[in-house]
Protein backbone atom coordinates (compact mmCIF):
# COMPACT_ATOMS: atom_id res chain seq x y z
CA UNK A 1 0.00 0.00 0.00
CA UNK A 2 2.88 2.28 0.86
CA UNK A 3 4.06 1.78 -2.84
CA UNK A 4 0.83 2.35 -4.19
CA UNK A 5 0.69 5.77 -2.39
CA UNK A 6 4.20 6.61 -3.60
CA UNK A 7 3.30 5.65 -7.15
CA UNK A 8 0.78 7.68 -6.86
CA UNK A 9 2.56 10.48 -5.60
CA UNK A 10 4.92 10.68 -8.44
CA UNK A 11 2.24 10.27 -11.05
CA UNK A 12 0.51 13.17 -9.47
CA UNK A 13 3.90 15.33 -9.24
CA UNK A 14 4.86 14.00 -13.12
CA UNK A 15 1.38 15.61 -14.81
CA UNK A 16 1.69 18.66 -12.71
CA UNK A 17 5.42 19.09 -13.90
CA UNK A 18 4.13 18.44 -17.30
CA UNK A 19 0.91 20.79 -17.26
CA UNK A 20 3.43 23.83 -15.83
CA UNK A 21 5.79 22.46 -18.90
CA UNK A 22 3.40 22.85 -21.21
CA UNK A 23 2.17 25.85 -20.37
CA UNK A 24 5.65 27.52 -20.36
CA UNK A 25 5.73 26.14 -24.20
CA UNK A 26 2.71 27.31 -25.16
CA UNK A 27 3.55 31.17 -24.05
CA UNK A 28 7.36 30.64 -25.66
CA UNK A 29 6.39 29.45 -28.58
CA UNK A 30 3.41 32.23 -29.07
CA UNK A 31 6.07 34.75 -28.24
CA UNK A 32 8.08 33.32 -31.04
CA UNK A 33 5.65 32.83 -33.49
CA UNK A 34 4.29 36.78 -33.02
CA UNK A 35 3.68 37.73 -36.29
CA UNK A 36 5.79 41.05 -35.17
CA UNK A 37 8.71 38.94 -34.41
CA UNK A 38 7.77 37.07 -37.86
CA UNK A 39 7.99 40.27 -39.98
CA UNK A 40 11.21 41.33 -37.87
CA UNK A 41 13.20 37.89 -38.85
CA UNK A 42 12.15 38.67 -42.29
CA UNK A 43 13.28 41.90 -42.53
CA UNK A 44 16.78 41.37 -40.59
CA UNK A 45 17.42 38.56 -43.79
CA UNK A 46 16.31 41.00 -46.50
CA UNK A 47 18.90 43.45 -44.76
CA UNK A 48 21.31 40.63 -44.77
CA UNK A 49 20.95 40.38 -48.38
CA UNK A 50 21.26 43.82 -49.38
CA UNK A 51 25.06 44.10 -49.83
CA UNK A 52 24.28 40.97 -52.06
CA UNK A 53 24.63 40.65 -55.66
CA UNK A 54 23.81 37.41 -57.56
CA UNK A 55 25.64 37.34 -61.65
CA UNK A 56 24.67 34.80 -63.60
CA UNK A 57 25.66 33.48 -66.73
CA UNK A 58 29.73 34.02 -65.24
CA UNK A 59 31.74 31.50 -66.95
CA UNK A 60 33.44 28.54 -64.82
CA UNK A 61 37.43 28.72 -65.71
CA UNK A 62 37.91 26.83 -62.60
CA UNK A 63 37.89 26.35 -58.88
CA UNK A 64 39.85 28.70 -58.03
CA UNK A 65 38.44 31.96 -56.23
CA UNK A 66 41.42 34.04 -57.22
CA UNK A 67 40.22 33.64 -60.65
CA UNK A 68 36.97 34.60 -59.57
CA UNK A 69 37.46 37.31 -58.16
CA UNK A 70 39.37 38.47 -61.00
CA UNK A 71 35.99 37.52 -63.55
CA UNK A 72 33.93 39.50 -60.89
CA UNK A 73 36.95 42.76 -60.99
CA UNK A 74 36.69 42.96 -64.66
CA UNK A 75 32.80 43.10 -64.83
CA UNK A 76 32.48 45.60 -62.46
CA UNK A 77 35.46 47.50 -64.16
CA UNK A 78 33.17 46.90 -67.54
CA UNK A 79 30.09 48.60 -65.72
CA UNK A 80 32.50 51.34 -63.73
CA UNK A 81 32.52 50.57 -60.53
CA UNK A 82 35.36 49.30 -58.30
CA UNK A 83 33.31 48.60 -55.14
CA UNK A 84 34.95 47.06 -52.22
CA UNK A 85 34.17 43.16 -52.34
CA UNK A 86 33.96 41.28 -48.84
CA UNK A 87 33.35 37.54 -50.41
CA UNK A 88 32.91 35.91 -53.40
CA UNK A 89 31.77 32.65 -53.83
CA UNK A 90 30.10 30.05 -56.19
CA UNK A 91 26.56 29.11 -55.62
CA UNK A 92 25.61 24.73 -55.52
CA UNK A 93 27.69 21.96 -56.11
CA UNK A 94 29.47 21.61 -60.01
CA UNK A 95 27.07 20.11 -62.05
CA UNK A 96 27.82 21.03 -65.23
CA UNK A 97 26.00 24.15 -66.52
CA UNK A 98 27.36 27.84 -65.09
CA UNK A 99 26.29 28.02 -60.98
CA UNK A 100 25.67 31.65 -60.16
CA UNK A 101 28.11 34.15 -58.18
CA UNK A 102 27.14 35.53 -54.96
CA UNK A 103 29.08 38.90 -54.33
CA UNK A 104 29.28 40.24 -50.51
CA UNK A 105 30.07 44.20 -50.75
CA UNK A 106 30.66 46.47 -48.32
CA UNK A 107 27.66 48.87 -48.84
CA UNK A 108 24.30 48.79 -50.13
CA UNK A 109 24.50 51.80 -52.25
CA UNK A 110 27.54 50.41 -54.10
CA UNK A 111 24.88 47.34 -54.62
CA UNK A 112 21.87 49.65 -55.76
CA UNK A 113 24.72 50.91 -58.16
CA UNK A 114 25.79 48.35 -60.04
CA UNK A 115 22.27 46.57 -60.54
CA UNK A 116 20.91 49.82 -62.08
CA UNK A 117 24.04 49.78 -64.46
CA UNK A 118 23.46 46.20 -65.46
CA UNK A 119 21.90 47.03 -68.96
CA UNK A 120 25.32 48.17 -69.64
CA UNK A 121 26.26 44.28 -70.18
CA UNK A 122 24.62 43.92 -73.32
CA UNK A 123 26.95 45.88 -75.33
CA UNK A 124 29.39 44.42 -73.63
CA UNK A 125 31.26 41.25 -75.84
CA UNK A 126 32.97 39.58 -73.04
CA UNK A 127 29.56 39.90 -70.52
CA UNK A 128 26.90 39.98 -72.92
CA UNK A 129 25.35 36.48 -71.51
CA UNK A 130 25.90 37.68 -67.64
CA UNK A 131 23.03 38.94 -65.93
CA UNK A 132 22.84 40.60 -62.47
CA UNK A 133 20.18 40.36 -59.65
CA UNK A 134 20.40 41.61 -56.01
CA UNK A 135 20.48 38.66 -54.03
CA UNK A 136 16.62 37.42 -53.12
CA UNK A 137 14.60 35.52 -50.45
CA UNK A 138 12.93 32.62 -51.97
CA UNK A 139 9.72 34.58 -50.90
CA UNK A 140 10.93 37.53 -53.28
CA UNK A 141 12.03 35.09 -55.65
CA UNK A 142 8.21 33.61 -56.17
CA UNK A 143 6.87 37.31 -56.19
CA UNK A 144 9.24 38.32 -58.99
CA UNK A 145 8.60 35.17 -60.75
CA UNK A 146 4.81 35.86 -60.94
CA UNK A 147 5.47 39.58 -61.93
CA UNK A 148 7.38 38.08 -64.56
CA UNK A 149 5.18 35.79 -66.21
CA UNK A 150 2.37 38.79 -65.90
CA UNK A 151 5.12 41.22 -67.95
CA UNK A 152 5.50 38.05 -70.46
CA UNK A 153 1.80 37.68 -71.35
CA UNK A 154 1.26 41.13 -71.45
CA UNK A 155 3.91 41.24 -73.96
CA UNK A 156 2.43 38.62 -76.19
CA UNK A 157 -0.86 40.86 -76.05
CA UNK A 158 1.23 43.86 -77.28
CA UNK A 159 3.92 43.27 -79.30
CA UNK A 160 4.70 46.83 -79.67
CA UNK A 161 5.02 48.02 -76.25
CA UNK A 162 7.63 48.05 -73.82
CA UNK A 163 6.78 46.65 -69.92
CA UNK A 164 9.31 46.93 -66.96
CA UNK A 165 8.58 45.88 -63.76
CA UNK A 166 9.16 48.07 -60.59
CA UNK A 167 8.32 47.39 -57.33
CA UNK A 168 5.76 45.06 -57.30
CA UNK A 169 3.98 45.69 -60.69
CA UNK A 170 4.57 45.84 -64.29
CA UNK A 171 4.45 49.04 -65.78
CA UNK A 172 3.99 50.64 -69.57
CA UNK A 173 7.50 52.08 -70.13
CA UNK A 174 8.32 54.34 -73.40
CA UNK A 175 10.94 52.63 -75.74
CA UNK A 176 14.85 54.31 -74.83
Amino acid sequence: EKRDTEITAVQTTAQQEMKSFSSVLEKKCATALAPKKIHTAIAAASEDRGCNIIIHGLEELNDKSVELETQVKSLFAELEEAPKVKSVERLGKPSGTTRPVKVVLRNRDVQKSIVSKKHLLKGSEPFKSVFLSPDRTVEERKERKTLVSRMKAMIQGSPGTHFIIRGNEVLEAPRE
